[in-house]
């Protein structure tokens, strides 16, 4: 993966939420959508929970080990919720409603993948 190379991004959640997320990000990256975990297995560079326990957080890190994963809250949750994701494995946590702001996020947390030592193409 270089950043040329499309980056996949895989939205768990209820569609109503941020379903203008694709608009918000770069025209490469491919958007997949889904309710839960089920269906065909994926290996994506990223991962969007949309209001996710902590257990949902683990689950996407044991699935995805290589993908980033960002924890989209409620703007009105608590710090605590905030640090349960956290802890459960999550890269980042966002507190929004706002398409673009998760857009912004994903493509920090693709960059921090890009420029990490343990990345393919660092070496």
């Amino acid at each position: 993966m270089n950043s040329f190379d499309p980056v996949s991004v895989l939205v768990i959640g209820p569609t109503t939420r941020l379903h203008d997320l694709g608009a918000f990000l770069p025209e490469r990256w491919i958007l997949v959508r889904r309710t839960d975990f089920g269906g065909e297995p994926m290996h994506p560079d990223l991962v969007v929970l949309i209001d996710p326990s902590p257990s949902a957080v683990t689950e996407a890190c044991l699935r995805s080990p290589t993908a980033s994963v960002i924890a989209v809250l409620s703007p009105f949750s608590d710090h605590g919720e905030v640090v349960r994701v956290l802890d459960a494995g999550a890269d980042a946590c966002v507190r929004t409603t706002n398409a673009a702001i998760v857009a912004a996020h994903a493509e920090a947390c693709h960059r921090r993948q890009l420029a990490s030592p343990w990345h393919p193409q660092a070496a």
